[in-house]
């Protein structure tokens, strides 16, 4: 449900900080500060520990602190911004709504190297995410 793309579409992969002072409920994509990009083997890697999130309890707070922005040959084909604390995932669609918030599971070992990897690009990580 986190990708609602087929895998073989995608070309790059962003690694983004969010930051906005909008509530999500109103965004109309996913807003922030690009950390770094991932092209090929390594942008493989990204898509498939997303793919790899097992569902999850979802919590309250959703507060994400980073996202990801997939790109195909053109355009953005999703974004997806986590929150690591509430365990829900925004995917958004460009052109296609949001199907609101689905839960994933953080503590997995994809959610814990999906949130290792967002760190190691973020130079101003935040202790909790």
């Amino acid at each position: 449900m986190l990708l609602p793309i087929d895998a073989a579409d995608i070309r790059r992969v962003e690694l983004v900080r969010i930051s906005s002072s909008r509530e999500w409920d109103e965004w109309d994509a996913v807003p922030g500060e690009t950390l770094g990009t991932a092209e090929g083997a390594a942008a493989e890697a990204l898509v498939e520990l997303v793919a790899g999130l097992p569902d999850g309890e979802s919590m309250r707070c959703f507060i994400p602190v980073y996202a990801l922005k997939v790109h195909g040959a053109a355009d953005v084909l999703v974004e997806i911004a986590f929150c690591f604390r509430c365990h829900n995932a925004l995917v958004v669609v460009p052109g296609g709504g949001r199907p609101g918030l689905v839960a994933f599971e953080p503590d997995s070992p994809a959610g814990r190297k999906l949130l290792a990897r967002f760190k190691a690009a973020d130079p101003a990580a935040p202790t909790e995410a």
